[in-house]
């Protein structure tokens, strides 16, 4: 009579399907997760790539913006849009409606500047919190100007007193009516351009 199998022994053949099997599907869970992983990889830096896209073109044309606006030059028309006060003569409506245009080209803007910080925070949310300082920076530049323009405006009627403020020639500056040896403004652009530059083309230049 031929040999019997031992008992275990025909157990263990039995489990190897079995054994096989889980193998196989830890193995898959494996390359699975790690597909996934990948993917989700891959799909974040594309989304980071397009949005520092978005935002690196946004800080181009944001600069551009600002600088336009802040140029002394203009036409006839620019300012009218402020309310004149009763004592201006011809030559103080002049000057300032020639204040106010920097704050009229702004305003023609607002569109585009309400998608600028829009975009923060998206940008917040995949590049970090330190990564929108740029932003912070940008604003402060608009906030500068545009109060520079109100205090020109306040204080026009002290130059018949005799009594313009000191500050006068720093908001003059800042809306742009100074020698470009003495406005800031130019370099602080460029300033806070190359810094979200730094932040931005790692994401698009990794993809």
């Amino acid at each position: 009579m031929p040999a019997q199998d031992p008992p275990i022994l025909l157990e263990l053949v039995k489990t190897i399907p079995s054994v096989v099997t889980a193998i196989t599907a830890i193995y898959g869970v494996r390359i699975g997760v790690r597909g996934l992983n990948k993917w989700r990889a891959e799909t974040i830096g594309k989304r980071k790539a397009e949005l520092a896209e978005e935002v690196l073109a946004d800080f181009y044309e944001a600069r551009d913006i600002i600088a336009a606006a802040r140029s002394p030059g203009g036409f006839g028309h620019e300012g009218a849009t402020r309310q004149r006060a009763e004592w201006e003569s011809e030559d103080d409506t002049r000057t300032l409606n020639a204040y106010f245009r920097t704050m009229e080209r702004l305003r023609n803007k607002e569109e585009f500047f309400a998608r600028f910080y829009a975009r923060r925070y998206r940008f917040t949310a995949l590049f970090g919190a330190e990564a929108s300082q740029p932003y912070d920076d940008l604003h402060k530049i608009y906030a500068e100007i545009v109060v520079a323009i109100r205090m020109l405006i306040a204080t026009h009627q002290q130059r018949d007193r005799g009594s313009l403020p000191q500050n006068r020639n720093v908001w003059e500056a800042s809306i742009g009516w100074a020698p470009a040896t003495e406005d800031k403004i130019p370099a602080k652009l460029d300033a806070l351009v190359f810094a979200i530059e730094k932040i931005c083309r790692p994401a698009i230049q990794d993809v």
